[in-house]
């Protein structure tokens, strides 16, 4: 390391760092302050709050060996194992608190957030404090420590991190970010003082568990190779650069090794959709530039599965405007090389970091929100280094601390767009969406406004004719007021469509149960029921109501399924100890009553009914316990 790169790592004061970590952390649990109480939304629904497998801890290995543990919904589930593992964790906090589960999942999207922002800190004191050169002067206009605090802070308040820390199942994308910064931090800092064995293990390790956060990280091998080529300077002659890049790629290709031999029922569906010719590309054109980049100078029209126009010419002068303006900023960067290397390196990981997401792989969402959430970290530190060459270190700061000042009042008001289903909603259909979302701003406001419901749902399936859940709750709405036979027409077609769904199922034994019929209600209830022998709900619901049919011993094989998975789901155990009770099987009420109270002590029903079945077999002394407590 030459002298000037030593005092400028070394100009830093271990009390100018210490005040920098206080404000980011002060300042970024402030602008999140107000999410605590927002609601789940998109697949939290799915991933989290329906999700019984993260209301236990143990055992831990669960998660890295089922697929399942990651949704309740098979369609979307996606081996993410980090993601549901710390959810459990956050769950067993709350249970051991007596906090509320909601507000638990909250602060830890923000405790992930804030512990990325400080090793993001460290990482751009790092760069700038080793390699940033800037020819024929000492001393930068804004200290170097400064320009990494500000570029930390423009990260960490930015509504586009709000759009992952304000979405509880957007906890793969902090874990992830959090974790692959980790590794490049450990990995850039051994090439400062020397490669050791523990560095390169710890690096890969980290990476790996970046990998196992979602899958995006992949391409951390690719950020080794454009920091030795940009600033480390190994020519691409060198074998030492293909070679460092190898070891980096080591742990996505285990990765996918480690997916394909282990993993138990992995989801078969193809995440990507099917556009005709360059069709996504030229579209990815525009929404680089008129989507994304606008969204990070004017972030209050962002919203959740936003419709964008599919680009279909190259002669489009929005695709044109795009492409130039991606090529704009790699000639940029190509001009900056020599003379600030950094800026290069910046420009070509902001890049990179979007290739996997937004470039030619067409996912099944064109664009959202928080696909810009790591590449948000390099777009942050090349605005922070080009305000910082300004001749005025006064207008710098100025202008930084205004970016950061307007950054953060965005996000707190952006914020309350995710407090309901109806605010988040309702910001998506007014700037344009997709039919999801109008289904689910429908879904939100129907018991408000069912007229207005009904024209958001058949706008959903004007988009797509065989929305399944558009479809599903236009039938239920159809039912309900009056046209019966319509509704149920198109709920039967849901399920005719998709036959394996539980779901399509379920509601229409739901249809069928509002229009009074009721043993075809609950024919298609338990369909539901066996096709998800994992839905607690809909076990319950169908043991339920055998039991009020009097088929006690289908009712015992639901509720026994329930104990499996979860023992004190509801009140199960009563159900299950009354059914055995009118079967005539004795000592399972007994046993199961018994269970049952240890988790309900004061239920009043389940002490009667057990002291009357120890009445019937003769165990007088502990029924009268059983009846005095009654």
């Amino acid at each position: 390391m030459n002298e000037k790169r030593s005092h400028a790592l070394g100009g830093q004061s271990w009390l100018s760092q210490s005040i920098h970590l206080t404000l980011l952390i002060v300042v970024t649990s402030l602008v999140f302050s107000n999410t605590l109480d927002n609601g789940y939304h998109l697949d939290s629904f799915h991933r989290v709050a329906s999700n019984t497998e993260i209301n236990t801890l143990w055992p831990p290995s669960k998660f890295f060996t089922d697929i399942r543990t990651g949704s309740t919904v098979p369609q979307i589930a996606e081996y993410r194992p980090i993601m549901p593992l710390s959810h459990a964790i956050n769950s067993e906090i709350s249970n051991a608190t007596g906090t509320s589960k909601l507000a638990g999942f909250h602060v830890g999207n923000i405790a992930i957030h804030i512990g990325s922002t400080i090793l993001i800190y460290f990482l751009f004191c790092l760069l700038l404090g080793n390699w940033r050169e800037i020819p024929g002067s000492q001393s930068p206009t804004l200290h170097l420590s400064n320009q990494a605090f500000f570029a930390a802070l423009i990260f960490a308040v930015h509504p586009i991190a709000g759009s992952a820390v304000n979405y509880i199942a957007g906890r793969d994308l902090l874990l992830m970010v959090f974790f692959l910064i980790a590794s490049i931090l450990v990995y850039f800092g051994m090439r400062r003082t020397g490669d050791t064995i523990f560095g390169w293990l710890f690096s890969l390790l980290l990476l790996s568990l970046a990998i196992l956060s979602k899958q995006v990280a992949i391409v951390g091998f690719g950020l080794v190779f454009i920091f030795e080529w940009i600033l480390v300077g190994v020519k691409l002659r060198d074998w030492r650069l293909w070679a460092r890049t190898a070891m980096f790629a080591v742990p996505t290709a285990g990765y996918f090794l480690f997916r394909s031999l282990w993993i138990v029922h992995q989801n078969a569906e193809d995440p990507l959709r099917i556009f005709k010719g360059l069709v996504y590309p030229l579209t990815m054109l525009d929404a680089h530039l008129f989507y994304y980049m606008r969204n990070f100078v004017w972030p209050f029209e962002m919203r959740a599965l936003a419709k964008v126009e599919m680009i279909e010419s190259i002669l489009s002068p929005t695709a044109v405007l795009g492409l130039i303006f991606i090529l704009g900023t790699l000639i940029i960067a190509w001009m900056f090389r020599k003379r600030n290397p950094l800026v290069t390196f910046s420009i070509l990981a902001y890049w990179l970091l979007f290739a996997l997401t937004s470039s030619i792989f067409p996912f099944r969402y064109v664009v959202t929100d928080y696909r810009q959430y790591l590449p948000l970290v390099f777009l942050s530190l090349t605005l922070a280094i080009l305000v910082s060459t300004l001749r005025h270190k006064i207008l710098s700061a100025i202008l930084l601390s205004s970016l950061a000042l307007y950054f953060s009042v965005s996000s707190y008001y952006i914020n309350t767009h995710w407090k309901t289903e109806t605010s988040f909603w309702e910001q998506s259909v007014t700037y344009g969406a997709v039919a999801l979302a109008h289904q689910n701003y429908g879904l939100a406001i129907v018991g408000k406004n069912p007229e207005l419901a009904e024209f958001h749902y058949k706008e959903a399936i004007r988009q797509r004719p065989n929305h399944i859940y558009a479809n599903i709750n236009l039938g239920l709405l159809q039912v309900r007021m009056g046209k019966e036979a319509e509704g149920i027409r198109r709920l039967q077609k849901m399920v005719t469509l998709n036959p394996t769904w539980a779901l399509s199922h379920y509601w229409l034994s739901e249809g069928l149960g509002i229009a009074g019929q009721k043993d075809e209600a609950l024919k298609e209830l338990l369909l539901a029921a066996d096709l998800d022998p994992r839905s607690l709900k809909y076990q319950y619901e169908a043991a339920s109501k055998l039991q009020k049919a009097g088929n006690l011993e289908e009712a015992i094989l639901h509720f026994k399924r329930i104990i499996e998975l979860n023992p004190n789901y509801k009140q199960t155990g009563f159900w299950l100890g009354f059914a055995y009770q009118k079967s005539g099987q004795s000592q399972n009420a007994i046993d199961t009553y018994n269970s049952f109270l240890e988790y309900k002590p004061d239920h009043v029903q389940a002490h009667f009914n057990l002291a009357y079945e120890l009445m019937k077999v003769k165990h007088c002394d502990t029924a009268i316990d059983h009846f005095n407590k009654v």
